[in-house]
């Protein structure tokens, strides 16, 4: 089978597997807090990763400098500790339909992160694919819903209603793995292999938010092993679709790869059609808004 065939059937394999982490992680969010939450799917996604390993290259670790070992720390801390449970803490809040459209809108934020920071130039598609995620998220934020929430996840106040929290939280969770994302780009540019990093960026948020929530797990928390089970089953599937992203990237160049992977809102749209009705409700809004979301993600990489 041809090299670059394999890579965008890994990439349409990640997006599935990341759109399935979605709606697991709906399942078991709404019976727990967003740290414990959080601490569970990356151990999951740690253990995950730490076997790909150990099959694919046991020495990878080894390999890596420790001023290297510090700085991909420094990103698993900042990524997990801070995107992960942001977004975890928004699709409790608006539900896992419009946090992942909210969320395609990670690359425009990079993409504009690059251009400040980096010096990349503005073109006309990727101008015009920045306008479309604007538009896309306009028209999401402008949907009027309710979501079946946990009594200890609702905390709107008089001053900001729970939607509004939500779309805020969900758009910093962008920024922040934005902005995780440009730091590892530059470490991975050099010798060292991707399932390392991502073994240390996993290790390092576990480690955080193991330490920060451990304590008294039980007697705080009230965790049932249902809920615990569909947030594991959460953590894997995030970590595959990482995975599997980086083995298409292995096969074939970026502009076609991110596209496929900028449908992931679309097919989690589909998967939350089928198995969340009763948690959620997706109206037309929500479904069209998503899909200019996802056409200006293709743009912006295309123009890249």
């Amino acid at each position: 089978m041809n090299t670059v065939l394999i890579g965008i059937l890994f990439a349409l394999a990640a997006s599935i597997s990341w759109a399935a982490g979605s709606i697991a992680l709906r399942f078991g969010i709404a019976g727990m807090r967003i740290l414990p939450a959080t601490a569970v799917s990356l151990f999951a996604g740690l253990l995950y990763v730490l076997v790909v390993n150990l099959i694919f290259d046991p020495g990878a670790i080894g390999r890596v400098e420790p001023s290297v070992f510090f700085a991909f720390a420094v990103i698993g801390v900042l990524q997990f500790l801070g995107g992960r449970a942001l977004y975890y803490r928004g699709v409790g809040l608006i539900g896992v339909g419009r946090a992942t459209a909210l969320g395609g809108a990670t690359p425009i934020i990079a993409s504009l992160l690059a251009v400040f920071f980096l010096g990349e130039i503005i073109t006309i598609p990727l101008a015009s694919g920045i306008l479309a995620v604007v538009i896309g998220v306009a028209i999401i934020v402008s949907d009027d819903f309710d979501t079946a929430l946990a009594p200890h996840q609702s905390n709107s106040t008089n001053f900001i209603s729970q939607a509004k929290l939500g779309f805020i939280i969900i758009i910093c969770s962008s920024l922040v793995y934005s902005v995780a994302q440009v730091l590892a780009r530059g470490l991975l540019a050099g010798e060292t292999s991707s399932l390392a990093g991502s073994l240390i960026t996993l290790g390092s948020g576990s480690f955080v938010l193991l330490l920060a929530t451990t304590r008294n797990f039980k007697r705080n928390y009230g965790v049932s092993r249902h809920d615990l089970l569909w947030i594991f089953v959460a953590g894997v599937l995030a970590s595959n679709g990482a995975m599997l992203s980086f083995l298409a990237l292995e096969r074939a160049p970026v502009t076609l790869v991110s596209p496929i992977i900028g449908i992931t809102p679309l097919i989690t749209l589909v998967l939350a059609a089928i198995f969340l009705r009763e948690l959620e409700k997706l109206t037309f809004r929500v479904i069209f808004g998503s899909i200019i979301v996802v056409a200006g993600v293709i743009l912006v990489v295309l123009a890249k």
